[in-house]
């Protein structure tokens, strides 16, 4: 029986996303910078009128950073790693390749969107969740179609092990699925009344609940971005890197399941000391200390896995950026 060939990725809709990463980084962080200027010396607030305060400026920081430099790096690691882990490529699947460029195109109409719309000071004034009702809704469609090709590829797969990088990408998709659309649940106040703005909207929740619905969600973005998706990209980057296996399969089982269990739960911690039921910010609160499992069961799993290769530091840039993340 004759062997396949070897496989030539298509590497394309990585590039896209890559270039989108470094775009979003610089300008994030460029925004970052002059939003902790603006807090040492007040008077920077007025440069540019209404346009530079702080309040306009740092939603365009965070969604910057969290929805466009650490997702864009995310969906660039996915169209990377995810052909050659799961043995495909996109030059034999034309729906999966299309699927990749309608995300990548419709995400970056979203983000030229974002950007447009809250530097006009249009918010639902929500943290990490800012975007009026439209874009909410722009968001849902970019989600659903990452998640078309991420689920499509583990359908065409021929390497049946789904590899640990996906569980944390599956683990992102599923999560901040519920977590968003539950959040974002609003009515537009103009199509029920007729009066005022059209892109308005007042949460479906009030007060408290609003609250605890907003920080199960703020929470959990930095969860299920920064973190589990992060984690997915080194888990397959330290090893290939450093050519050493993972230091424990088991370790592994016990850091993501205690992540996904334990970390959903302790938004509330935000809330101490508010009108938030004392209980639920007594769970929130020991749930982020229980956190210290399954968070040093990654670190050191990683830390591990470069046992007696140490010396690789001095030599790959990227193991030491790798490894900082790590810890």
């Amino acid at each position: 029986m004759q062997s396949n060939p070897a496989l030539e990725y298509d590497y394309s809709i990585a590039k896209l996303f890559l270039f989108a990463t470094i775009a979003f980084g610089i300008v994030g962080l460029l925004l970052g910078v002059v939003i902790a200027f603006q807090m040492a010396f007040p008077d920077l607030n007025y440069l540019a009128g209404e346009f530079g305060t702080f309040g306009r400026l740092r939603p365009l920081h965070t969604n910057g950073i969290i929805y466009g430099f650490t997702l864009s790096g995310i969906w660039t690691a996915w169209y990377y790693l995810g052909q050659r882990v799961l043995k495909i490529s996109y030059n034999e699947h034309t729906f999966l390749k299309v699927i990749g460029l309608l995300h990548f195109w419709v995400y970056i109409v979203l983000m030229a969107l974002a950007v447009v719309s809250l530097f006009a000071g249009m918010s639902q004034s929500k943290e990490y969740s800012e975007l009026v009702w439209p874009l909410d809704l722009l968001v849902v469609v970019v989600w659903v179609l990452w998640g078309v090709s991420l689920f499509g590829s583990m359908g065409v797969r021929r390497e049946q092990t789904i590899y640990i990088s996906l569980w944390y990408f599956i683990a992102t998709f599923v999560a901040i699925s519920a977590l968003y659309i539950f959040n974002n649940l609003s009515i537009p106040t103009y199509l029920v009344s007729g009066v005022g703005s059209l892109w308005h909207s007042i949460s479906l929740y009030a007060g408290t609940n609003d609250a605890m619905v907003q920080w199960w969600f703020g929470h959990n973005a930095v969860a299920f971005v920064f973190t589990s998706g992060i984690i997915g990209v080194i888990y397959y980057f330290l090893p290939k890197e450093s050519g050493q296996p993972i230091f424990s399969y088991k370790l592994t089982l016990f850091s993501f399941w205690g992540l996904m269990f334990v970390y959903i739960w302790a938004g509330s911690h935000h809330l101490i000391y508010s009108t938030v039921p004392d209980w639920m910010q007594t769970m929130g609160s020991i749930f982020s200390v229980v956190l210290i499992l399954p968070s040093w069961g990654t670190a050191v799993n990683m830390l591990l896995t470069m046992k007696g290769q140490w010396h690789q530091l001095k030599e790959s840039p990227l193991i030491k950026f790798l490894l900082l993340a790590s810890t």
